[in-house]
């Protein structure tokens, strides 16, 4: 493991915050035990249900194209592997990054010659987790050959149109590699990218889909078009400008852009580009409506597993770009419900596309552009699968970074523990919590002698009354901030943390609401029932009186055990609420007539615990 974290050198950007090595975070509680039942599911799968994916990948010299599959599982090997302390697991991503090394051309290219730019982007990715695991100086020399050929490359053969959408991966790479080597040389190719990858930056200021790109455009007549253009014309241009997954990427590639050029507008897109999509395709579960186009704010249009992996991947790197902590609260929230949701309770799928209020699970055409086998838990997608499988482990990794003024950040509050070197001493935190169900954190400072550093601990925005208390000392702490305890440390000291989680209802699709606490969103979860049908495909319906609204005027009551959170909340039926097609109907927005007086208890239990689910409800 590296000894030593990197920031931004001059002239670069300086952010607050920079990534600690892998390596450095350990997961513990109920983080590990996610982390080990991926490692024993899924993970270990991956390469089976998609060979392309693993050893017989071109990427390490075997028969098959990998395309995105194999960087993707491969960094997810190598991050569950450190976070774990899995040496068998560390052991085999490194072995395959040795073969990735081994393929790489006099010319400086690498991996097979139709592999796509953002491909070998994303394998960089992967190659830099490994550095930072090893400090394996064979890998440095590896991308400093890809970037001079990519120097000499890209003066003859600009990016293509697609491969202009791509970039952020090459430039937080080819960022890093500055960081750490100093080689300005690397520069002038990361500005060459700058200058031809896509303009996300002007596209956030601006944002021009306010509104679904099906209001506009039926799924038939982007088809027809598409066969009457060539990759020129603007329907081909809608589909990479008005994609979900590509406009959660660019949100990285904006901020990193940012750090390159130190443009403020650069600098500032990220935030008003989400801001923008929030409003207009925001869901319920912290992600973009997008299946596969951005699709409003309706909550039974889908949130696609790709695009929720690339929100997370982009709120991540924002935390080490100048001002990007603005995204923290949502990363939370984007993983512990939209990601986690995405995994079959029983862990042996994922659903490609979900939806917020999700009533029935069965074969049908239910997202433009998507198959109708997108909604169901499958073993069947792998950019689905693969994208997944390196959400958790990234997200953890997330949890803890390094300050600019040598101390220690919490980002998120997941069990954990932190290995680091500071102020001349090594320096462990155990982080105890029952995060995200529970705001109290006990963080126990272990140390090989006292030292003084800082340690910030964010505060979330909805964290309103939250306090740290260290050796008695009580320090209140302002929600959407950082709170700072600088001091000398003793082995032993403890800091408890306390965030309050209130109930939220939040303003959702028109009149509807959405149940918050903490980062948690919550839904009710009514009775279903499973058949097959004619083909055997398993179906799971909600029963036919699914509909409820919550009584507005009726406290929502916590009830929090060893078990878990749910809520109780007064709920009245709501007949004339059901499906259309395959999908649950829009909640009514007119509810008078409704007797609040027949009111029952409904338990709110938190989204991702729930498959078929209402999460965007309507009140009386």
């Amino acid at each position: 493991m590296l000894t030593r974290t990197f920031f931004a050198r001059a002239p670069l950007a300086p952010g607050r915050f920079a990534p600690l090595p892998a390596g450095a975070i350990a997961a513990k509680g109920t983080m590990r035990e996610r982390l080990i039942a991926l490692r024993g599911g899924l993970l270990s799968r991956c390469a089976s249900l998609f060979p392309e994916a693993g050893e017989q990948s071109r990427w390490f010299g075997g028969p098959l194209a990998g395309g995105m599959h194999a960087p993707q599982l491969l960094e997810a090997t190598l991050l569950t592997g450190a976070l774990l302390g899995d040496e068998e697991l560390q052991r085999q991503g490194l072995s395959l990054c040795a073969r990735v090394v081994a393929t790489q051309r006099e010319d400086g290219s690498f991996g097979a010659p139709e592999e796509t730019f953002a491909a070998r982007g994303r394998m960089l990715r992967a190659l830099c987790t490994a550095y930072s695991m090893s400090a394996d100086k064979h890998l440095l020399t590896f991308m400093l050959r890809y970037m001079k050929y990519l120097q000499d490359t890209l003066r003859t053969q600009p990016l293509s149109r697609e491969d202009a959408l791509h970039t952020a991966d090459t430039l937080e790479a080819g960022i890093s590699l500055y960081n750490i080597t100093g080689q300005k040389a690397i520069l002038s190719v990361l500005m060459m990218l700058v200058s031809q990858g896509a303009d996300y930056t002007s596209l956030y200021h601006a944002f021009p889909y306010r509104t679904p790109v099906s209001r506009s455009f039926s799924e038939q007549d982007i088809l027809d078009a598409l066969r009457k253009e060539d990759d020129t014309g603007y329907t081909h241009h809608l589909l990479r400008t008005a994609s979900g997954a590509n406009l959660c990427e660019g949100l990285r590639t904006s901020a990193l852009c940012g750090v390159l050029t130190g443009s403020g507008k650069h600098l500032s897109a990220p935030e008003a580009g989400l801001a923008r999509m929030n409003k207009a395709h925001g869901a319920a579960s912290g992600g973009i409506t997008a299946d596969p186009l951005l699709a409003g704010t309706h909550p039974s249009r889908g949130v696609s597993a790709v695009s929720a992996c690339e929100l997370a991947t982009s709120l991540e790197t924002l935390l080490s770009c100048a001002g990007g902590e603005h995204g923290a609260d949502q990363l939370e929230t984007v993983v512990y419900n939209a990601i986690a949701a995405a995994f079959a309770p029983d862990g042996r799928g994922v659903q490609p596309v979900q939806q917020a209020n999700q009533t029935l699970l069965s074969r049908a055409a239910r997202f433009p552009l998507s198959g109708e086998e997108a909604g169901l838990f499958t073993l069947g997608d792998g950019d689905a699968l693969c994208a997944l499988l390196g959400a958790w482990p990234r997200f953890a990794q997330a949890q803890w970074m390094l300050s600019r003024d040598d101390g220690l950040c919490a980002m998120g509050y997941a069990p954990c523990a932190v290995h680091y070197r500071l102020a001349g001493a090594s320096v462990r935190l155990c982080v105890e919590s029952r995060y995200p169900e529970s705001g109290n954190v006990r963080i126990t400072v272990a140390l090989s002698e006292s030292a003084a550093f800082p340690i910030h601990l964010r505060i979330p925005a909805w964290a309103k009354g939250a306090s740290a208390a260290v050796d008695g000392d009580i320090t209140p702490a302002a929600p959407g901030t950082f709170l700072t305890l600088n001091r000398q440390w003793h082995d032993g000291d403890e800091i408890l943390l306390t965030l309050p989680m209130a109930v939220e209802k939040r303003p959702s699709f028109h009149q509807a609401v959405t149940v918050a606490r903490g980062p948690l969103r919550f839904a009710y979860a009514p009775a279903s029932h499973s058949s097959k049908d004619a083909d055997g495909f398993d179906v799971l319906r909600a029963q036919e009186d699914f509909a409820i609204a919550l009584v507005g005027h009726a406290d929502i009551v916590v009830q929090a055990d060893d078990a878990g959170v749910a809520l109780h909340a007064q709920a009245v039926p709501v007949p004339r609420w059901g499906m259309r097609g395959a999908s649950c109907d829009q909640p009514p927005i007119a509810m008078s007539g409704l007797d609040t007086a027949g009111a029952f208890d409904a338990v709110l239990v938190p989204y991702a615990q729930s498959v078929i689910r209402l999460s965007v409800l309507p009140v009386v």
